[in-house]
């Protein structure tokens, strides 16, 4: 990727802006982001009025970490049983 491929865009997350480089096809990708964690972190600051944007945009981000973390894990047992099955497959070509 050169940086004449590059266009900066601003997005704004709970209030604060950020510029960013990104390729047009990754723009509307980011934009779909910001919208994603600009609601979630409004909800939090609707269930927790007493908390401040802050607080709402590290629970924000942990609930988003703890979700990666959450499939990350499950596609490490899917594929643990994939090769596992693999295994069994082979193990029963070899004994007929």
């Amino acid at each position: 990727m050169q940086e004449n491929d590059l266009k900066t865009i601003t997005v704004t997350i709970a209030g604060r802006n950020f510029p960013l480089k990104v390729t047009q096809s990754e723009e509307a990708v980011v934009k779909d982001l910001v919208l994603e964690l600009n609601t979630k972190v409004n909800e939090f600051q609707t269930t927790y009025p007493s908390r401040d944007k802050l607080d709402c945009v590290i629970m924000t981000l942990l609930t988003y970490t703890f979700d990666q973390k959450n499939s990350s894990e499950k596609e490490d047992t899917s594929q643990a049983h994939s090769r596992i099955d693999a295994i069994k497959d082979m193990l029963n070509d070899l004994i007929k």
